[in-house]
């Protein structure tokens, strides 16, 4: 049954309302509901449970689930379904309030979607229009195949396959874009255009809407299937192989391609002749030659499998030769091997490749002599037990000039454990909240395994006074965790973000030096503390995890204060405490000095909370400046840890790691501290668990990125995950990226509006991957390249971002997270105030995006090999 009923909306700029009443059949039948009421709207932002009041008479417990789906930049489709907690609901729903989270100052009012809103009972609502396609002849050799067409309304997509012919659909009202993927055979010999008579459609409930569907010429290709199959014993088993794929012998194409791996080539000439051939392989003293798979170019689909039948091997010792002795030097001897490989640097270069080589000190001769030549000695990283293990050579180069041993040191140094207390074992995403109740319902859908938010009430360590428990919102976002575990039935852990002194406000040398803010910092940083270790329980051996001052090692890197600067700690960490009754005896390393304020906030979370999960954080810009993300660039005073003193450096992405880790070590971030207990017992309180690194948290373009010298492209984003890598490196600590932009770029088909409103970036784009932009500039919006950079940048970003884009070869077709637990990262946290992550509430055009990537991810993430 279609209901009618009265609309009386109340205009709010943020959180507006309405009230729906006065129901009504449209048949003049009697309202008797059963089931269900079903309202159906669109709305300028999201409504959530706990925004939705139904009032009843007579009362009866009801029970509403929100169905919700963005529509364009901040317009959401919502289906509100509302049930009997038992038994029938009748005619006892006198009126239904509910109120909108606007998504942003510049929406449209609530009043102007009043057209949008159908009512039922017992049955869906009657939104849809009707579809009229009418389709043309499907050319011939296509006749068996389907045309698709894909509707697009924001988040919603729907499919239609008509048949030639006139085909009618029921679509729900409203505007799409409509697109047609090209006819195919399904071995790609043969296909044809689609061409559709509108690239937009709007439906109208209860209206007709016609479309027409013709197609182009059909187009006739050959195809070929390329696949290596070798048994996992064979010696090339693990080899990239060069393939060339030629034209009546003229050479067309190159690409690479290893056992197992498989490669289509379609679109290609229907008349001539084909070959594909793999390049010779000289390895381990044997020479391989494959022998060419030729066939005709005639519109059919060619298999091309290469097997060990179409290799042929010949003995390549040669002298004079070389014995190879492998000197392993150990850290600790761990059960697990490793590779070696040696290139030569030649044309067709000789390849040794030496395998499950022990991680034990000691040496191993290979019976496997060397060839005279000089060879790249290729190491690398892997992964035991979670915990990353560095293989490095002595030298890059070896040279054998004769029959002389040769020897090649190789050490085996132990980084990062990446198994981080809290974390899942696997490379896992985290976001931001902004506590709005739209966040739980998005971060369940985007299968977080972390969510952070700022402690406090002001967000920045409420240094002027003892903080009101009812401000502090840590036992809210631990249950906010608990909220959306209950959804996904998967850990989360919430993680505060918390300021004991907070340096990103300027006026270091002043704020540093204040005990007053010290002590009310201190305090307020216990209250949350005590608030997650409270929270503990069976499941949650975690209750929570803290990242601890923002910039403040940046600032103290960059200003070079040494670890015996001068801080007061001792007597305003004493008053805080003695604020909140924790009764026990600040440990005497624990001293006026930078270094005992380090130690001392890593102590006394042990003390106080010694459950929770703690890391530091610091930034990029911590050796002088960020512009040698761009290119390497020339501070003239950058600190250098290993001698405390100031000089002229030139800055790439491994020597930023280096030195920002050089500090935080010598700072004692990661120091471990003896101390007594309340009882008397001796005891010993852990350093920081991790390093969080933090870029800029601003999306890529807006004003406050590019303005302020943060605009990406992959080439950037590549270097700063080299220096994630150099981080923990030298850290020997897992690290955490902290606050990166999850925000994507636009395709050329996108509509691009307000830069500062729909937050368009990089981000997201380089981290999950985006096929449809891949590796070309001319698919990215151009509202977004044309962007013009301030002068004072162009030096290093180029004066606009398609120049930026020019400068490097890059790709978004694959995500780029993969190789992430290799450089020592565990876990990413994406977004923050006002930059996307994956809450709706803080970005309206990419948190879907996102969302959508990251649950795709969960269906198959990075593991920690063993």
């Amino acid at each position: 049954m279609q209901l009618d009923f009265t609309l009386q909306f109340t205009d709010n700029a943020w959180y507006p309302t309405l009230d729906i009443n006065n129901f009504k059949s449209t048949t003049g039948e009697n309202i008797n509901i059963q089931e269900k009421m079903v309202l159906s709207f669109s709305a300028p932002g999201k409504i959530t449970e706990g925004d939705i009041t139904v009032t009843t008479n007579p009362w009866c417990e009801l029970k509403t689930a929100i169905e919700s789906s963005e529509i364009s930049s901040g317009i959401f489709d919502i289906k509100l379904t509302i049930t009997a907690a038992s038994g029938a609901i009748g005619d006892s729903i006198e009126n239904i309030h509910m109120g909108v989270n606007v998504s942003s100052d510049s929406a449209a009012k609530w009043d102007t979607f009043k057209n949008t809103f159908t009512v039922a009972a017992d049955e869906e609502t009657q939104t849809a229009g009707e579809l009229v396609v009418t389709c043309a002849a499907l050319p011939a050799g296509l006749e068996n195949t389907a045309v698709e067409l894909v509707l697009v309304r924001g988040e919603k997509s729907e499919i239609l396959n008509p048949v030639a012919g006139k085909n009618t659909f029921n679509i729900d009202a409203g505007s799409y874009t409509v697109s047609a993927a090209e006819l195919r055979t399904a071995d790609g010999t043969v296909r044809a255009g689609v061409i559709l008579s509108a690239d937009t459609l709007t439906m109208t409930k209860g209206q007709r809407t016609s479309l027409t569907v013709a197609f182009e010429p059909a187009e006739r290709s050959t195809t070929l299937d390329i696949s290596i199959d070798l048994a996992a014993d064979h010696a090339l088993y693990r080899e990239e192989m060069s393939l060339a794929y030629l034209e009546n012998n003229v050479e067309k194409q190159r690409f690479t391609l290893s056992a197992g791996q498989n490669l289509r080539l379609e679109q290609l000439p229907v008349s001539g002749q084909f070959s594909v051939r793999i390049d010779d392989i000289k390895l381990n003293n044997v020479h391989y030659q494959f022998d060419a798979a030729t066939g005709a170019l005639d519109n059919k689909l060619h298999k091309v499998t290469f097997t060990h039948e179409q290799i042929r091997q010949n003995d390549d010792s040669q002298s004079p030769s070389a014995v190879l002795t492998v000197i392993v030097k150990a850290e600790k001897n761990v059960a697990a091997t490793f590779d070696l490989r040696l290139i030569e640097q030649n044309t067709l270069p000789h390849q040794y490749h030496f395998t499950n080589l022990p991680m034990q000190s000691g040496s191993q001769t290979q019976s496997v002599k060397l060839a005279q030549g000089s060879y790249q000695v290729a190491s690398g990283t892997l992964i035991h037990d979670g915990v990353v293990h560095y293989i490095d050579v002595d030298s890059a180069t070896l040279n054998v000039d004769g029959m002389s041993p040769v020897t090649l040191t190789v050490t085996v140094v132990e980084g990062a454990n990446l198994q981080v207390k809290g974390f899942p074992d696997y490379l896992s995403f985290g976001g931001c909240a902004d506590m709005s109740p739209s966040n739980v319902a998005d971060l369940a859908e985007a299968r977080v395994s972390s969510l952070f938010k700022y402690s406090g009430d002001d967000g920045m360590g409420d240094a002027s006074a003892y903080l009101d428990p009812a401000k502090e919102p840590t036992s809210k976002i631990i249950q906010m965790a608990r909220d959306v575990e209950a959804i996904t039935h998967d850990s989360v852990l919430p993680v505060m973000v918390s300021y004991t002194c907070n340096l990103s406000l300027g006026d270091v040398e002043n704020i540093i030096d204040d005990p007053l803010r010290h002590k009310f910092s201190f305090a307020n940083f216990i209250q949350a503390l005590q608030m997650a270790q409270a929270m503990k329980d069976d499941e949650h051996s975690v209750p929570a995890g803290f990242i601890v001052n923002p910039d403040y090692l940046g600032e103290c890197q960059k200003y070079g204060f040494k670890p015996d600067y001068a801080i007061p700690v001792r007597q305003p960490l004493s008053e805080a405490m003695a604020h909140h009754g924790v009764n026990i005896a600040i440990p005497a390393a624990i001293t006026d000095t930078l270094k005992g304020y380090i130690t001392g906030v890593n102590w006394l979370v042990r003390v106080v909370a010694p459950d929770v999960v703690l890391g530091w954080q610091l930034n990029l810009w911590s050796v002088g400046g960020s512009q040698w993300v761009y290119n390497d660039f020339t501070y003239d005073d950058v600190f250098d840890p290993e001698d405390g003193v100031k000089k002229r450096m030139t800055i790439d992405p491994a020597l930023a790691g280096k030195l920002s880790a050089q500090y935080a070590l010598l700072v004692g971030v990661f120091d471990d501290i003896e101390y007594v207990r309340a009882d008397g017992t001796a005891a010993v309180a852990k350093g920081a668990d991790f390093m969080a690194a933090d870029r800029y948290e601003a999306d890529d373009f807006t004003a406050r990125a590019y303005k302020n010298g943060y605009c990406y492209s992959p080439f950037e984003w590549d270097r700063t995950f080299d220096f994630c890598a150099s981080l923990s490196r030298h850290l020997r600590q897992p690290v955490l990226p902290w606050q990166m932009p999850a925000s994507r770029l636009a395709s050329v088909s996108e509509e691009v509006g307000s830069l500062d409103e729909q937050f368009w970036g990089t981000g997201g784009s380089y981290l999950m991957g985006h096929a449809e932009i891949g590796d070309s500039v001319e698919a990215i919006n151009a509202n977004l390249l044309n962007i013009e950079f301030l002068d004072v940048h162009t030096s290093m970003m180029g004066h606009n971002p398609k120049e930026l884009f020019s400068r490097h070869e890059w790709d978004f077709s694959q995500p780029k997270y993969g190789d992430f637990p290799s450089r020592g990262i565990f876990h990413v946290q994406v977004g923050g105030g006002a930059t996307t992550g994956v809450v709706s509430a803080v970005n309206r055009n990419s948190s879907s995006w996102m969302r959508a990537k990251l649950k795709s991810y969960r269906n198959n993430p990075v593991k920690f090999s063993k």
